[in-house]
């Protein structure tokens, strides 16, 4: 039958364990998350790539309207000036002048319209080209990581399946009951630890869970290892 401390140590070694495994599920919980993150990111891109592509056939759009706007007052013009030599008074002709001038202001609006159109057209190519390569480019990063976070989930996966052979192992040769209280206390703790030595400083001894004085009978307690004893502030297991 093995001793008190004989089964301290086990238990140690199985917290030690389990703390593995605990970094290994954190580990498998994250990576996943790593991969959608990427994946959203990649999304976001196209949905940019999407709006920028709506925005971009808008502009156009309102470009040829302009264009087909200025021909016609174009042809507007021209129809009217080949009227002015069939004018029959002075009046009608500054009337037709007058008519003539307000339309060559738009078209000279409209003309000065389609060059920003025209710079815009320029920016946008620019701006296309720079958001396909961002595309492009985040593609192979993605791959890229894609695949080395699946490779390292499937290596953590083999790692964690030796591990918690090891725990089975390691558990197995531990006296039930004293399994069952170290497992009552490490699902009561958020780091998990049931299981922490005793330090000792000038003042006294400490728990090495909660680090608050240990009362001197609960040390010699500890001292004797013919018991298992828990510390009366935070219940972990002490050992040496």
């Amino acid at each position: 039958m093995a001793t008190v401390q004989e089964e301290l140590e086990k238990l140690l070694k199985l917290q030690e364990i389990d703390s593995k495994l605990q970094d290994i599920n954190t580990l498998l919980q994250e990576l996943p998350a790593q991969l959608r993150n990427l994946e959203r990111e990649d999304v976001f891109l196209r949905q940019e790539m999407e709006e920028f592509k709506k925005a971009t056939t808008h502009l156009k759009v309102e470009r040829r309207q302009k264009e087909t706007e200025l021909k016609a007052i174009e042809e507007q013009i021209k129809s009217l000036q080949s009227k002015l030599f069939d004018v029959k008074t002075n009046k009608e002709y500054q009337a037709l002048q007058s008519e003539i001038q307000t339309l060559k202001m738009k078209a000279s609006s409209l003309e000065d319209e389609i060059l920003v159109h025209m710079e815009q057209d320029e920016q946008l190519k620019e701006k296309e080209k720079s958001l396909l390569l961002r595309i492009e480019q985040h593609k192979k990063i993605m791959v890229q990581k894609q695949r080395e976070i699946e490779d390292k989930i499937e290596k953590l996966k083999a790692e964690q399946l030796l591990i918690q052979q090891e725990r089975d192992e390691c558990a197995s040769n531990i006296n039930r009951l004293l399994i069952d209280l170290y497992t009552r206390v490490k699902k009561s703790k958020k780091d998990g630890i049931a299981v922490c030595r005793i330090s000792e400083d000038s003042n006294g001894c400490v728990c090495g869970g909660c680090y608050v004085y240990i009362p001197g009978y609960l040390r010699e307690k500890v001292k004797k290892k013919t018991e298992i004893v828990q510390c009366e502030n935070c219940g972990r297991i002490l050992a040496e």
